[in-house]
């Protein structure tokens, strides 16, 4: 179950920076540093969690 949260994690940081870099057909949560700081940080946390387990 633990794996599947990592994944689930990581696809959202992708969804997340996907706005970034100019993929804009779902729209932007936030914008500027915030956003990428957002998208980095869970990104960051799945990989973690993807490799503990």
């Amino acid at each position: 179950m633990n794996k599947l949260n990592a994944w689930l994690i990581i696809i959202v940081g992708v969804l997340l920076l996907l706005p970034l870099v100019g993929i804009s057909q779902l729209g932007t949560p936030t914008e500027g540093i915030l956003a990428w700081l957002l998208a980095l940080g869970v990104l960051v946390i799945g990989v973690m969690q993807l490799i503990k387990k």
